[in-house]
């Protein structure tokens, strides 16, 4: 299962809106919860071609800021009963969160899919879209301002490749903890595909078959984006890969993952499909 859930934060509100999810895994799976704020605040204020000059009291009163910030956010959920660290890094946020989840061993990350004052700046095509595509921790997106998402209920898509059956590894770790309720989804685009479709989703249904764990089967035609979202209605969460069929990239980032993620779906846990999943024991 997933034993390091981290959460990058970045003082704002809509950050924050991921940490009950992320409280909510880990104390389910006995995950240590890491709590990271990257200190950009050098890097934020400089200028194009040339740093600021920034006086070192300064520096010193937004680091501590910074600091008091994280510290009181793990004090709160330690008393909850979590194992919490938290973390102030410096620098870019990308590389810094990289660097972290490499050197901490991180499994999951958890936030929300828009940052700081309504910029995006932690939105999906910055610092989301390059933990994706280049950490290997599947990322569970928040929308931000969305009705409250339901971890107990799991929308998997599947376009009958293997990459994409990635997905199917995170829904194992969660199953038992988390997830009570799972349809296993499959887009076609003709009639004359849905035998086949139908027989795919037993098949895939076998793997996922577990004590407390509702599997339904579903084939759905149209656009498999508005499919999807529609499939999760307005609550549930969708798990995918970001890989599709053939190395085509289908389901890439950038495409049908990126959709669901920015047109409706409440959260979406992306998997990347070359990454090692946790698998649960």
């Amino acid at each position: 299962m997933f034993g390091h859930v981290m959460v990058p934060l970045d003082g704002s509100d809509r950050a924050e809106q991921a940490l009950p999810y992320a409280t909510q895994l880990a104390k389910a799976m006995a995950a240590t919860l890491h709590l990271v704020r990257v200190n950009d605040f050098v890097v934020s204020v400089g200028w194009t071609f040339a740093p600021p000059y920034i006086s070192p009291d300064t520096y010193e009163a937004e680091a501590t800021r910074v600091a008091a910030y994280l510290t009181a956010l793990r004090q709160r959920l330690e008393g909850e009963g979590l194992q919490v660290r938290s973390e102030v890094l410096t620098g870019m946020a990308a590389l810094s969160l990289l660097d972290y989840e490499r050197a901490a061993h991180v499994d999951l990350v958890v936030m929300c899919s828009h940052g700081r004052s309504g910029v995006a700046r932690f939105a999906l095509g910055s610092v989301a879209d390059r933990l994706l595509r280049h950490g290997s921790a599947p990322v569970l997106l928040v929308r931000a301002f969305s009705a409250p998402l339901d971890l107990t209920r799991v929308v998997v898509p599947l376009d009958g490749s293997a990459r994409a059956e990635a997905a199917l590894d995170a829904l194992a770790a969660l199953a038992r903890t988390v997830v009570r309720e799972v349809t296993l989804l499959r887009v076609i685009g003709d009639e004359e595909e849905e035998t086949e479709a139908q027989a795919y989703l037993t098949t895939a249904a076998l793997r996922v078959q577990q004590d407390q764990l509702t599997c339904r089967q579903r084939v759905g035609r149209g656009d498999p984006a508005a499919t999807i979202i529609e499939a999760a209605g307005k609550d549930a969460l969708v798990i995918m890969a970001t890989h599709g069929r053939s190395g085509l990239t289908r389901w890439a980032l950038g495409s049908v993952a990126d959709r669901v993620s920015r047109e409706g779906a409440a959260g979406v846990l992306l998997v990347r499909a070359s990454a090692a999943v946790p698998r649960s024991s």
